[in-house]
């Protein structure tokens, strides 16, 4: 008798849960690529296969672009934050009016402090906050939600160093992403993701970490016997050993150098995961490829190139895992989003590059002197633009891209939130 009321309960209990609960994701997975505008995906896709539209997440089932603007970009002239009228619902190269050239040269853009805090709490700010509002007051992101909710484990990945601003806006709270010591503290002691890898200079800060609860060793040690670490414990480890692959100027054959004894990002990624699924809990991973911001910044296209080919390879081994069934991950209830938090760097293409083609190199002297010029490729800035990135999705509830896009296509970046609180029963 006790064990059939023990069953009603339960199936009473089961019934009273909301939807979003009894219909979560139980891994997640959003990939970040900062600074990865429409134009880095294509040139690096053509370089690798001869065409555009052929990174791994193209062939993601749900597909969308996103309006990545903050409060900083409305001005006088561009009251809404992004003009469609003026600047299209599709980005370049799939779109090209000179209209939305004109705008994409005068409009502000969002920096990645006020954009990834659009993507970690659904609100707008101003460029410069992690997590705040332009007047100051704190916006709970979705790791307060998932700390206060204690179903879900988070992990944090950058290849830059975990207090800046993309991977803090999801774990931290100030109002200048330049307060670097007073975020990464609030990481490690408050907020406490279950795995950081990252960048790190601030040395003093693994004695801190070990004192809140984290094994810490450096990333050259992946490979080694982790004799002293069970899964019980969090992980905080130091990236060392990490550059951006350099890609080989070879037609019809593509080729990315790397540095002796340099990880991949696939391996990174691969050993968190791991590592998480070994807690026995759902979690929520977000992981940032930095390094294309930085070459997009330096109108370096060979860096470029490197960097948007490690994410698409790190999203290509992860997928590959998922679908094989070695694992608990599978397409039922693990979901990845891939997308940027801007574009960096204005990239024109005059020529369509073939497979394993790349633009010669740059040679500059002096004060910018130009002493050879590659015309099949032109970068019109070194900062950041307004336009649209694109946004992927791919497995469980993954089509609620598409439901947010409506019939424009477009969704906002605050709607990333939204989906992820969905996805976590919140």
């Amino acid at each position: 008798m006790n064990f059939i009321k023990i069953i009603i309960i339960s199936a009473l209990f089961l019934i009273c849960l909301p939807l979003e609960a009894a219909d979560s994701a139980k891994y997640i997975f959003l990939f970040i690529g900062d600074g990865m505008s429409a134009a880095s995906e294509f040139a690096t896709s053509s370089y690798l296969y001869g065409e555009g539209k052929k990174l791994e997440w193209n062939s993601f089932k749900n597909k969308t672009f996103a309006a990545t603007w903050s409060l900083s970009c409305i001005t006088n002239s561009n009251p809404s934050g992004y003009d469609i009228e003026s600047a299209g619902i599709t980005p370049y190269p799939y779109y090209l009016h000179q209209n939305a050239e004109k705008y994409f040269e005068t409009a502000p853009a969002s920096d990645s402090a006020a954009s990834a805090t659009a993507m970690a709490t659904g609100q707008k700010t101003e460029n410069g906050h992690i997590s705040t509002t332009n007047t100051g007051e704190i916006l709970t992101n979705i790791f307060d939600i998932l700390n206060k909710q204690k179903i879900y484990n988070t992990c944090l990945i950058t290849t830059t160093f975990f207090y800046h601003a993309t991977p803090a806006a999801f774990s931290a709270h100030n109002d200048s992403r330049h307060n670097y010591k007073q975020i990464a503290r609030e990481i490690l002691s408050v907020s406490k993701p279950e795995i950081i890898i990252a960048r790190n200079e601030y040395y003093y800060l693994n004695d801190f970490a070990e004192k809140n609860g984290y094994f810490t060793f450096d990333s050259k040690e992946l490979t080694k016997n982790m004799t002293f670490y069970t899964n019980d414990k969090k992980l905080f480890i130091t990236l060392t050993n990490y550059n951006v692959p350099v890609p080989e100027n070879n037609e019809n054959n593509p080729y990315m150098a790397y540095r002796e004894n340099d990880m991949k990002f696939s391996d990174i990624v691969m050993f968190a995961a791991g590592k998480l699924l070994a807690k026995k809990k759902p979690f929520l991973a977000v992981i940032e490829q930095s390094d294309i911001d930085s070459a997009g910044h330096a109108n370096d296209y060979y860096s470029m190139v490197g960097a948007v080919y490690e994410l698409n390879d790190a999203v290509n081994k992860l997928v590959s895992v998922i679908k094989s069934g070695k694992t608990d991950m599978n397409e039922s209830n693990t979901l990845i989003i891939v997308t940027a938090d801007h574009a960096t760097g204005f990239l024109r293409f005059n020529e369509m590059l073939e497979k394993g083609k790349l633009p010669a190199k740059m040679i500059f002297t002096g004060k910018n002197k130009l002493l050879k010029v590659d015309r099949s490729i032109k970068y019109k800035s070194k900062n950041h633009t307004n336009e649209l990135v694109g946004a992927y999705g791919f497995g469980k509830k993954s089509e609620l891209l598409e439901i947010y896009s409506g019939s424009r296509k477009i969704i906002d970046n605050t709607d990333i939130f939204k989906i992820l609180k969905n996805v976590t029963g919140n």
